[in-house]
């Protein structure tokens, strides 16, 4: 669906926002981007942009004035959510999602709450009072932040204090969840695409962390799809999710959720009524021509998701086989950054979101979280073999080395050999 002539305002200027300037320029569309953090990745691809905070309705609606904007789309973190929908009620523009979702799909405990309300399963929780009792490892964090942000796993009672505090550090609300420490179990990525009520199963694939930083939440080292446990959720889970979503009342939009799997059941964790991170519809656009990006912008500025039935293409059990690499790094200052150009030539690698650049530094703070990430990279291909190939030369050819000379990668990460 094309806009010409049309403007849009997108909340967010990091390196996940360069996709939804270019894939909004591809449909005639001018972008404005806003973000407090000068000279944000996003920034240099858009045709004007902004260094405000997104938390400041007043003078994004001044700017939406002056620009003339037609709609507002955000995604990929939480934090410009709620701005974006208050933003909209202000310039009486459509947005895919009411207070109240974002409010049960944001704050862990609410989403808990609705799961548990249709049936599906999430992690077994325990309360603080209880902390000297309850079987160890326990995972604590936010009820209500983002990005593995203020997560710690505990081994010991001793351990605890010090994690409470951090996780109601990072929590808007002090509020915070401690739960049974899934390690060891695998975990799932599911992904939802809505159309005016076809709630649509549009991708299933399997999570692999690293767990090299001890103490840490494990963080994500890649994403693999189709998983192999696709059948078991279409049997036990997947029915009780699209009544959920159905009933409470979210018709358009996309959403993802992480689950533990235990061979059995699913246990849900986490949630967004957004476009995740793991950039789903990269790889989906190549595999089905399926583009979440372009279905919210298309509804940001008419409202409605897309002129053709995506039902028609949204199938979790494609052909193809895709993974999405994450490059987690130590703390320091980046010296040099090799082969990025050598992997983005081969013929498997679809797109690479580079997060940092030589010279820039990965702080203390950042490590524990996806901060720590330097790069996403998407790989496409027709067998598991090939794949395989394709993600075992991408970690032998890229280098990353600090200031110093001393490696930057951490450990760990994914190593292809479960593709098969």
């Amino acid at each position: 669906m094309r806009h010409d002539g049309k403007t849009l305002l997108i909340l967010g200027a990091t390196a996940y926002s360069i996709n939804v300037v270019e894939t909004a320029r591809n449909m005639g569309i001018r972008t404005i981007v806003v973000d407090p953090v000068k000279n944000n990745a996003a920034k240099k691809h858009a045709d004007a942009y902004y260094d405000v905070d997104t938390k400041d309705i007043d003078t994004l609606y001044e700017i939406a004035l002056k620009e003339k904007i037609d709609g507002v789309f955000t995604g990929y973190s939480d934090v410009n959510l709620f701005s974006a929908r208050a933003l909209c009620d202000k310039l009486n523009l459509p947005f895919y999602a009411t207070y109240e979702q974002l409010k049960k799909t944001t704050d862990k405990l609410l989403f808990k709450e609705m799961c548990r309300k249709y049936g599906v399963g999430t992690v077994p929780q325990y309360e603080e009072a209880d902390l000297q009792n309850i079987p160890y490892p326990i995972i604590i964090k936010p009820a209500d932040s983002y990005g593995s942000k203020g997560i710690s796993v505990c081994y010991s009672y001793e351990e605890t204090p010090e994690a409470v505090k951090k996780a109601r550090e990072y929590s808007k609300t002090e509020q915070i969840i401690i739960e049974k420490y899934m390690g060891g179990y695998d975990v799932v990525n599911i992904d939802y695409v809505m159309q005016d009520g076809k709630i649509l199963l549009s991708n299933f694939g399997d999570r692999y962390v690293n767990t090299a930083q001890k103490g840490l939440s494990p963080l994500t080292a890649a994403g693999v799809y189709p998983s192999k446990y696709l059948p078991k959720y279409l049997e036990k889970t997947n029915a009780n999710v699209q009544r959920m979503f159905y009933e409470e009342g979210m018709h358009n939009g996309t959403v993802f959720i992480q689950s533990f799997f235990d061979g059995e059941e699913f246990y849900f964790f986490e949630m967004g009524y957004r476009t995740g991170g793991g950039q789903g519809s990269i790889p989906l656009k190549v595999i089905c021509d399926l583009d979440y990006v372009e279905y919210l912008i298309n509804y940001a500025l008419c409202g409605k998701m897309s002129e053709k039935d995506l039902s028609l293409c949204a199938n979790p059990t494609y052909d193809k086989r895709s993974c999405a690499l994450v490059v987690i790094l130590r703390s320091g200052v980046i010296g040099k950054i090799e082969g990025l150009a050598e992997i983005a030539a081969m013929p498997e690698n679809i797109n690479i979101t580079q997060f940092y650049q030589e010279g820039e530094e990965v702080k203390q703070t950042v490590i524990g979280n996806l901060g720590q990430s330097l790069c996403r990279m998407h790989f496409v291909a027709d067998s598991w073999e090939e794949l395989k190939k394709a993600v075992q030369k991408a970690n032998a050819t890229l280098k990353v080395t600090s200031t110093t000379g001393e490696n930057m990668i951490v450990p760990g990460g994914f190593d292809g050999e479960a593709l098969c």
